[in-house]
């Protein structure tokens, strides 16, 4: 299958030249062009949800597609002047094999490889059977780690009470009509909107590098949330093949809605403290998914990575027996983080954290099979 190159110029023989130059040149056998001349037709085509590997287009077009945009590798094509500070930038007018060769190799160092299954992105939940343990924290880390390494991460909060507006601002506050709850509703009653609402609805946080939607604008919408809807959510999101991974940051709750994104999820991170309480609550949360559920549970239970969070560090050790039924061993440790305030800046800004959040994700992502983000 061809990688999908979009272009978007005003220049009506430049679109010309460049399209009949790329069909009969070794590119053309990776690529497959399709040039826009005019704003409208390269929004509809964004908001239409096409599939699409790179985005090559003047800043006016690039300023008009606005939020359409998806989180695919972009550049400016401009005179060289510095046009855009949020995109790499390219000499439109420069000889074509040259232009060419330089869209590949920005798209090569992005380290995005088109998803070749059907479910699409990877899934990576962060979970704790105790509150207050830095699960949101390890979340938008991990968020930022995946988006700076050149992939397409989205944050998918399904806590029942949703305080993504003390983490990204008001504009992740619920939202009548663009969060959750409008998703859910489209998913029952007019499934085949979806893939436009969401390139229309998501947004995107700078500092995160990554993309959101809103939480639930109906608290009634997630305290009745069905485990099915819940896997219509993810599936959604992931084949809508603009993503490379979703990020879900569960409650503490555990029942059938948790089991259900479990199986669904690549990784499970499974995350600890020192506490002796928050360790005593994880042993019985294990062992009522073990009586509850049995080989269900098992099987995922295979995908759990316990993470101990606010420790000086050790890889390796193990959580003390008297505590679990059977040892546990510990995939990573990470430090204590500083942070004067709720914003995700501050945590990103604290290198010890950062780095061995980065270390994890690597690791996560070449335990679950994803080498491919890892190398990213």
């Amino acid at each position: 299958m061809k990688l999908q190159l979009a272009i978007a110029v005003k220049e009506q023989e430049y679109a010309r030249r460049l399209a009949d130059y790329v069909r009969d040149s070794p590119f053309g056998e990776k690529w497959q062009l399709t040039a826009f001349t005019h704003p409208e037709a390269f929004v509809h085509f964004l908001k239409g949800g096409y599939p699409v590997d790179f985005i090559a287009a003047q800043p006016s077009m690039l300023k008009t597609a606005g939020s359409f945009l998806p989180g695919v590798p972009t550049a400016v094509l401009a005179g060289g002047n510095g046009d855009s500070a949020n995109f790499p930038e390219l000499r439109q007018f420069q000889p074509l094999p040259e232009l060419l060769h330089q869209i590949a190799a920005l798209y090569a160092d992005s380290g995005i490889s088109r998803q070749k299954t059907e479910e699409g992105a990877s899934v990576l939940t962060v979970y704790s059977a105790s509150g207050g343990v830095g699960k949101t924290t390890l979340c938008l880390q991990l968020m930022h780690t995946a988006g700076a390494g050149g992939l397409r991460a989205f944050y998918l909060n399904l806590e029942r009470w949703n305080a993504m507006e003390a983490w990204l601002g008001k504009e992740a506050g619920s939202s009548e009509g663009e969060g959750l709850s409008q998703l859910l509703y489209l998913l029952k009653a007019q499934p085949e909107k979806v893939n436009g609402w969401l390139l229309q609805h998501r947004k995107r946080h700078a500092a995160l590098k990554g993309d959101y939607l809103p939480s639930f604008s109906n608290a009634d919408d997630r305290i009745t949330l069905q485990a099915g809807d819940a896997e219509a959510i993810v599936k959604a999101i992931a084949a809508s093949g603009q993503y490379d991974l979703i990020v879900i940051d569960m409650d503490e709750g555990l029942d059938e809605l948790h089991l259900a994104l479990y199986e669904r999820s690549d990784q499970i991170v499974w995350l600890l403290t020192d506490d002796p309480s928050v360790r005593c609550k994880s042993e019985l949360a294990c062992r009522y998914g073990s009586q509850r559920w049995g080989s269900r549970f098992q099987a995922v239970e295979r995908r759990f990575r316990f993470v101990v969070n606010r420790r000086s560090g050790g890889n390796g050790e193990r959580l003390p027996q008297r505590n679990w039924s059977d040892a546990r061993a510990i995939a990573a440790a990470l430090p204590e983080y500083e942070a004067d305030s709720l914003q995700p800046q501050s945590l990103i800004a604290a290198p010890q954290y950062k780095a061995a959040v980065e270390r994890l994700f690597r690791q996560l992502m070449k335990e679950g099979g994803g080498d491919r983000l890892a190398d990213g």
